[in-house]
């Protein structure tokens, strides 16, 4: 059997877990030097309380010894392994997967692990991870898995926004300055993901203008594939990702959508109320199709 597994830099809801057979490895969340296993020692609910108290939380990688122990499990039960991480850009996390790999494999290079950089995360680690599932419950070999994810994580798109500009300042991504002039104004950030990490594709004026400027750009990356699987996911604002689905929902009516609960690590650093949007622009080979 293969085994896929996630961490918390990827989103997840409740059709993946009602769906799909997978693994969870939680970082760290860090609120008032106290250490949070994510989903195990705290909630996202109470990483949300303690955002809106103003606090904004730090984070950590995954530890070498959880890697580990899963794949220990694994072996044991005569798995094969793939590890679909967050970002290298935003953690260490994917460094360590792989360090930890190829040691285990020196000692048992009979046993299958890759462990894949997702170049993002949130909803778009979770198209990722739903293509991978998708493609182990359809039989496809470890191999084939392995490379058309490989793939899948460099033609996901990302966009998304926040609805304060204080959580980018707080990150060092945005001058205190230009945040609070930014939110007198009720001016958005349009932020993507490349090969640096996070970054500010430009200001825009209004929470209607960004979602219409997501809408445009995202009919315009996809091209002809607009029967896709699309994720939204958010911070604590399920109002506004349904709003954002209902206008993806107008522009692409072939498409389906699900909508995740941004996981603690990432919302630690977007804030309440970021919203993203993501999706694939171009077909895979491989590609399975997913309807809610």
């Amino acid at each position: 059997m293969i085994r896929i597994v996630i961490d918390s830099g990827i989103d997840q809801n409740d059709y993946m877990k009602e769906h799909y057979e997978y693994d969870f490895l939680p970082l760290s969340v860090i609120i008032d030097e106290h250490d949070y296993l994510d989903q195990l020692d705290i909630s996202l609910q109470e990483v949300h309380e303690k955002m809106e108290q103003g606090i904004m939380p730090k984070t950590s990688q995954v530890s070498p010894k959880a890697i580990i122990e899963m794949l220990e499990d694994a072996r044991k039960k005569g798995d094969d392994v793939i590890y679909l991480t967050i970002y290298s850009q935003f953690s260490g996390t994917y460094q360590v997967g792989q360090a930890v790999a190829e040691n285990y494999l020196s000692t048992y290079p009979d046993m299958n692990i890759a462990v894949i950089d997702s170049k993002g995360g949130s909803g778009g680690g979770a198209l990722l991870a739903l293509q991978a599932m998708e493609m182990v419950k359809q039989g496809l070999a470890f191999d084939t898995i392995v490379e058309q994810s490989k793939w899948n994580a460099e033609h996901i798109n990302y966009q998304f926004t926040l609805n304060n500009l204080m959580w980018l300042v707080k990150g060092g991504r945005l001058p205190k300055v230009a945040g609070t002039a930014g939110d007198a104004l009720n001016i958005k950030p349009y932020l993507s993901v490349n090969e640096k990490g996070i970054y500010l594709k430009k200001l825009v004026r209004g929470q209607d203008r960004i979602y219409k400027r997501m809408i445009k750009e995202m009919k315009k990356e996809i091209g002809s594939f607009t029967d896709q699987l699309i994720t939204i996911s958010h911070v604590n604002d399920y109002k506004t990702a349904q709003k954002l689905e209902a206008l993806v929902t107008e522009a692409l009516p072939e498409a389906s959508i699900q909508i995740l609960d941004v996981g603690a690590l990432l919302a630690a650093h977007l804030g309440i109320g970021g919203v993203g949007l993501f999706y694939f622009d171009e077909k895979p080979e491989h590609y399975m199709s997913i309807n809610e």
